[in-house]
């Protein structure tokens, strides 16, 4: 069982060549003149590198997996596409060649092992990331990893063209293994377990992208049984039955939650002493969590070692470490709680229809709060016991040890929500002066805690936002509630801008969207072959107060506008109003819906070019005669 652990093969490479024979492939240690001299890729002129040929062939007999992939570096922007990572189920051996032609000869530069980095996930599981020595405008990098196990997913697609990419998996009578073709474009099926592509172009990322693995062209393999002669088969993703099994009697998961807990104890008791709601226990019990068990930022679905008191003893602790921890704390006090495995965003979708080990890569906390159950990480020390971070909100997981075998849903549990209260005054110089006062709630507060938590202190982060709003000037401020992460951030801002008012022919124009203006669509393209995906609910809303000085006057007003997407999926609207010397701005932003599907991307990009339209409307303001 334990030689067919997991391996990721996260293909981080490119090259390329047009004029390559389909047919002919490419061997470690043998680039032509022709490969050399090659400065652009015609199919795609502004590629910075290309993939020439990626090979993957998994052999059977001594269950070992070679990967081959040739890159050239086109342009200095290229010169990135010289490092590698590979996830491995073994140590491996990796070799590496760069290629450069000096005075019309080619010289070699072989990949040393001070060029090699390694780190060990656990037993099974390693993380190889390789920089190709002396790397140039014009190189030819061959790099071929080889090592026992079995291939979990091959990407036929990158960020960069692909002339020829392919992968072939000689038949087992020992190990059965289940296959997952996906993405926007399917390889060609070659053989009987043999499939590849051919002047694959690059893929194009873009805003508001779940993952770009979802739609990267790629097959996706998990072991669906083992035969050993003279013993029962082995089952592990031929359905979710199995995938729980597989879990449940995991030394690094399932397994290690049996052990002795008894260092939990001491937490139980001042939980138990404390808290009289349900509710109350499980918010204390992440809060006890993240105050003794500090994450050392690595995610993974297996605990660093097979008992929890280990980790507590050696004061490392990965994600897996943490929520297993807290599932075990949750248990003592007989509040019901499961392990729930998912696949990370960054990661992919995990299919709900198709049972996979290989394709999960962490593990939450599925608590059962008030007769309803509720997934849980108590990895970061900023958000509330109920929200998850990003990098969890993925559309579903799997419950380990429910009993019930069950898929569930991970929906985003709140809204970015924020709102702000802008009053602005225009002097007699007609200098803008005011405050600007912001309530963060939600996802709103969690990313603004985050991006504080990157400056050295909170004048930093204000100098950084006056950077990024020329004529801001702030004098005086106040951030409230940025340790208390069940209540939402206030900012409270007196505020100059120098810019905020522009004359032209002796009119005045100010715009009301001041430091809040949208002012560019973020779709650009005119189609989009794949979701928009906000990741939660956005919800916005303003008031804005400008009053004018005794010889000014507002003359015209942008109209009302109210802009809505069908059943509501979104929604905009703004209102003007003048009285005496005082223009009132009302405005929300709201996107109830916070997946688009492709063919609502017109519906949306539509939507977003009114709302930068609308916001670049200004207030006309005349003197008085």
């Amino acid at each position: 069982m334990q030689k067919v652990l997991l391996i990721h093969l996260l293909a981080l490479v490119f090259i390329a060549q047009p004029c390559y024979s389909k047919e002919k492939k490419l061997k470690f240690g043998r680039v032509s003149m022709e490969e050399m001299e090659m400065t652009i890729y015609p199919p795609d002129t502004s590629a910075p590198a290309v993939i020439l040929f990626e090979n993957g062939y998994y052999n059977a007999m001594d269950h070992t997996f070679k990967i081959f992939r040739r890159v050239k570096i086109l342009t200095i922007e290229g010169l990135g596409y010289a490092d590698f990572v590979f996830n491995t189920t073994s140590k491996g051996d990796i070799r590496g060649i760069t290629y450069n032609l000096v005075d019309g000869r080619i010289e070699e530069t072989k990949l040393g092992k001070e060029s090699i980095f390694s780190e060990k996930v656990w037993d099974y599981h390693h993380i190889f990331k390789v920089a190709m020595p002396n790397v140039k405008v014009g190189s030819i990098l061959d790099v071929e990893v080889l090592y026992s196990g079995f291939p979990t997913e091959w990407y036929f697609q990158h960020n960069i063209p692909t002339v020829k990419s392919e992968i072939e998996l000689e038949l087992s009578e020992y190990v059965i293994f289940t296959e997952h073709l996906d993405g926007l474009i399917f390889p060609e099926k070659l053989g009987q377990k043999h499939w590849g592509v051919t002047e694959m172009p690059a893929f194009i990322n873009e805003q508001y992208l779940s993952s770009p693995n979802n739609y990267l062209s790629r097959i996706e393999l998990d072991i669906s049984q083992i035969n050993i002669p003279g013993q029962r088969p082995l089952n592990f993703a031929s359905s979710w039955k199995s995938v729980d099994k597989y879990f449940t009697q995991h030394p690094y998961f399932g397994e290690g939650l049996i052990w002795s807990s008894n260092f939990l104890n001491p937490f139980v008791d001042e939980i138990e002493n404390s808290a009289i709601s349900e509710e109350e226990k499980v918010k204390l019990a992440v809060a006890k969590i993240k105050s003794v068990a500090r994450w050392n930022n690595q995610s993974r679905l297996y605990m660093s070692n097979q008992n929890l008191k280990d980790a507590m003893s050696e004061q490392s602790f990965n994600s897996a470490d943490i929520n297993l921890m807290l599932i075990k704390l949750l248990n003592k006090m007989n509040i019901t709680a499961y392990p729930l495995v998912i696949s990370t965003r960054e990661n992919g979708f995990l299919s709900p229809f198709h049972p996979s080990i290989f394709k999960i890569d962490y593990v939450l906390a599925y608590v059962r709060v008030n007769d309803k159950f509720i997934p849980i990480d108590a990895t970061d020390p900023l958000l509330p016991y109920n929200l998850l971070p990003l990098r969890c909100i993925n559309y579903s997981g799997y419950v380990v040890n429910s009993k019930e075998h069950e898929i569930v849903s991970i929906e985003p549990p709140s809204k970015e929500a924020k709102r702000l209260y802008h009053e602005f005054e225009l002097t007699d110089d007609f200098s803008v002066t005011g405050k600007a006062s912001y309530s963060n709630s939600g996802y709103a507060a969690y990313n603004l805690r985050r991006e504080l938590q990157q400056h050295i202190s909170q004048k930093s982060y204000i100098n950084e936002w006056m950077g990024n709003n020329p004529g801001l000037m702030v004098s005086d401020f106040v951030i409230e509630n940025v340790s208390d992460v069940d209540k939402p951030v206030i900012e409270k801002y007196e505020i100059n801008l120098s810019d905020g008012l522009v004359f032209i022919d002796n009119k005045g124009y100010f715009n009301m969207f001041a430091l809040q203006q949208i002012t560019e669509n973020p779709f650009k393209r005119e189609d989009r072959k794949y979701p928009v995906d906000f990741i939660y609910p956005v919800s916005k809303s303003g008031v804005v107060r400008l009053t004018l000085p005794h010889n000014m006057k507002a003359e015209e007003l942008p109209p009302a506008a109210n802009i809505a997407l069908p059943d509501n999926a979104a929604r905009f609207t703004m209102l003007y109003q003048a009285m005496d010397s005082v223009v009132v701005l009302n405005y929300t932003l709201s996107i109830n819906q916070y997946v688009f599907g492709e063919k609502q991307y017109a519906d949306i990009k539509a939507f977003y070019d009114l709302i930068v339209s609308n916001q670049s409307k200004p207030v006309v303001l005349t003197l008085k005669n």
